[in-house]
């Protein structure tokens, strides 16, 4: 029997990491746990207090498959900007009919969803307390059962024609993360290079923003005419799309047994026009 590949070692947990943030070895250790773990992987126990904001990826996947359901809107080709380890971008390639793209700015990132998707397995491990961790065994869908699955490192801000428009696109957790977030959205809806008309565009945000990622005066929104971050891209958005749904998507990242990162995205589907 062959033994799934190793995506990141324990020992790499218990070093000093200096690498950029989402790219450290405990970061990836946390996305992958929220990206592919199961409940027992993630809690210790199933009735957890968290345990409802398991399975992030998968929810968001089901949200835009209803979405294309009932807007009879065929996907044979998504686009998942911001894919991290990729936990995304697999859920949807049991749907999408022909292809998911993936991209992200951290090559670790990358490179563990290329491996992932190549083997269709793999372990990594998690801390549990002080220099102990444990080790997790994930599996992803076999390639018959699955769109084929395409990783690269990219910017959310220079977004570059794929071949075809994309019948899908999607952007999680990243909109408050990319340095012209008002451009990004433009880049997808006042040309039909990227996503096509008729399309859909999923925006998932918790709307956390930090001038470290992009300048204040960048941000969605206005302290001076208190609109929210919300509110803005809706009026930025609505010019060329029309919303499908709306709803808030809970989601855990886990530090150890005794500390976990919570947190809700806004999530809006959009149908192009």
């Amino acid at each position: 029997m062959t033994m799934p590949p190793v995506l990141l070692k324990g020992d790499e947990l218990l070093e000093h990491d200096t690498g950029a943030q989402y790219d450290t070895s405990r970061d990836l250790s946390k996305y992958l746990l929220m990206h592919y773990g199961r409940l027992e992987d993630q809690f210790d126990r199933r009735k957890h207090p968290l345990a409802a904001a398991h399975g992030y990826c998968q929810r968001l996947s089901d949200l835009l498959q209803n979405s294309a359901q009932r807007t009879k809107t065929p996907v044979a080709r998504a686009f998942d900007i911001g894919c991290n380890v990729g936990g995304l971008s697999h859920a949807l390639s049991r749907w999408v009919t022909d292809e998911v793209v993936g991209i992200d700015v951290s090559p670790r990132s990358i490179s563990i969803a290329k491996s992932l998707t190549e083997h269709g397995s793999g372990t990594f491990s998690v801390i549990e307390q002080g220099p102990f961790y444990r080790e997790v065994r994930i599996q992803v869908a076999e390639p018959s059962e699955r769109a084929r699955l395409t990783f690269e490192v990219g910017d959310a801000n220079m977004l570059r024609p794929k071949g075809d428009p994309f019948d899908a696109v999607i952007l999680s957790n990243v909109l408050d993360r990319v340095w012209q977030p008002v451009e990004c959205l433009r880049r997808l809806s006042e040309s039909n290079d990227i996503l096509r008309s008729g399309g859909l565009l999923m925006v998932a945000c918790p709307w956390a923003w930090f001038a470290e990622y992009s300048h204040p005066s960048e941000w969605l929104g206005s302290a001076a005419t208190r609109t929210p971050s919300a509110q803005a891209m809706k009026a930025l958005l609505e010019k060329d799309f029309d919303l499908v749904t709306e709803s808030d998507e809970a989601g855990v990242l886990r530090e150890n047994p005794r500390e976990y990162d919570y947190f809700e995205s806004h999530v809006t589907v959009w149908h192009k026009r």
